[in-house]
């Protein structure tokens, strides 16, 4: 399974400096953070340079609402938005796909607006966006969106309305965002996973090509149903799909408040003063990255100071977390299913030991600590492996 850069907020120059580092890069642009629309070809190649690709998603899910950055692009609608919504696009889809083909990108994310329950119009209007697209695309490769509320997930019918409206979609592949219930980081429903799964599966198994955007670690077990790429970046709001960040408010800025240090082996991150408790237990080596994920934005953390007294950054927190997530994307899938199930399985018992230990020490991660997502995932995967096991490892 592939790892995609999510762009968001100051991400421009670490999604450089990674690419560079990783020897390339896959980076969903995001006009709300490069404006005006002039900005985003210089940008585009400045990732080639250094053998970056990119992907451009217009992020039209609530067009009717004022995001000040956004309104700022040239493509952006100021009125007609009912055509819009009713999938009658063509001249919106001709600008894209001139910002596309412009900016070289890999594939035309087609937009979408967000959905809180399938039906039949909503299958029209997605057809109907993708049927008008096909005309202008000019040979791009499509990505129909499909952008869900966060109830869709939790209902199993509605999953299946959406792989069968895609049967009839022309389209190389979707590209889905999904609202978390709750409004938790970390979903704590086993069945709402489950259904992700469920429709990742469901339209690999159609021949269409699957990007889940504004994703977490907690989407590794993606790489069940095949999904070809899972996105993340810098912010929360980049690893978690929240319509309300399509929508300018008073007091919108990131806040940059508190660092994290993500532990892959324990897929949970702990703040610095966490760390710190660690350390002076003498056991701060159980948190350090493994072998194969370590990396120069982190090494700072455990070269024998305490933790909270380095000069460990926000800007260094990101880049350890994508740096490890994206190592951990492309080593989860195996060569077959069953493998790839057993890994899975294994990696939640590993972080569930290594977090009760932790645990015993008072050492936790909060709102970000996987403790009672392992449970979680673990029979999201149970329940997918009965249903679709057999079909996926034929298949596989």
């Amino acid at each position: 399974m592939k790892f995609y850069l999510q762009m968001g907020h100051g991400m421009q120059a670490m999604c450089k400096e990674l690419s560079a580092a990783w020897g390339g890069s896959t980076v969903i642009l995001s006009p709300q953070n490069i404006y005006p629309t002039n900005k985003l070809l210089p940008f585009a190649e400045s990732m080639r340079k250094v053998n970056g690709t990119v992907l451009f998603d217009p992020q039209l899910y609530a067009p009717r609402n004022y995001q000040k950055n956004l309104q700022k692009h040239d493509y952006w609608p100021q009125s007609d938005f009912t055509s819009i919504e009713l999938g009658d696009c063509h001249d919106l889809l001709l600008k894209l796909a001139a910002i596309n083909a412009t900016i070289r990108s890999e594939a035309f994310i087609l937009p979408s607006s967000i959905i809180n329950r399938i039906d039949y119009r909503w299958g029209k209007v997605q057809g109907s966006i993708a049927n008008n697209a096909r005309k202008v695309a000019s040979g791009q490769l499509l990505l129909l969106t499909v952008a869900l509320g966060k109830e869709v997930l939790s209902d199993d019918s509605q999953v299946e309305s959406i792989i069968q409206y895609a049967k009839n979609w022309d389209v190389e592949g979707v590209y889905i965002v999904s609202e978390h219930p709750e409004r938790h980081y970390l979903v704590n429903k086993p069945i709402w996973m489950t259904n992700l799964l469920s429709l990742v599966a469901g339209i690999k198994r159609l021949g269409k090509e699957v990007i889940v955007g504004y994703a977490n670690h907690q989407m590794l077990p993606l790489a069940l149903a095949k999904c070809d790429a899972i996105a993340a970046g810098n912010f929360l709001n980049v690893r978690w799909f929240q319509p309300e960040h399509f929508e300018t408010t008073d007091g919108d800025d990131p806040s940059r408040r508190t660092t994290w240090y993500y532990c892959p082996q324990a897929l949970s991150e702990f703040k610095l003063t966490y760390l710190d408790v660690a350390w002076r237990a003498g056991i701060l080596e159980k948190i350090a990255m493994p072998k194969q994920m370590k990396n120069e934005y982190s090494r700072v953390l455990f070269g024998g100071a305490m933790p909270s007294s380095t000069n460990y950054k926000e800007g260094n927190s990101f880049k350890h977390y994508l740096h490890c997530l994206r190592i951990q994307s492309e080593v989860v899938s195996k060569s077959t299913y069953t493998d790839t199930r057993n890994f899975q399985f294994a990696q939640l018992e590993t972080a569930a030991r290594i977090l009760n230990g932790l645990h015993n020490e008072r050492i936790k991660g909060q709102e970000r600590d996987f403790g009672e997502i392992c449970d979680v995932n673990e029979a999201a995967i149970h329940i997918f492996d009965k249903e679709f096991g057999f079909a996926m490892e034929q298949e596989w």
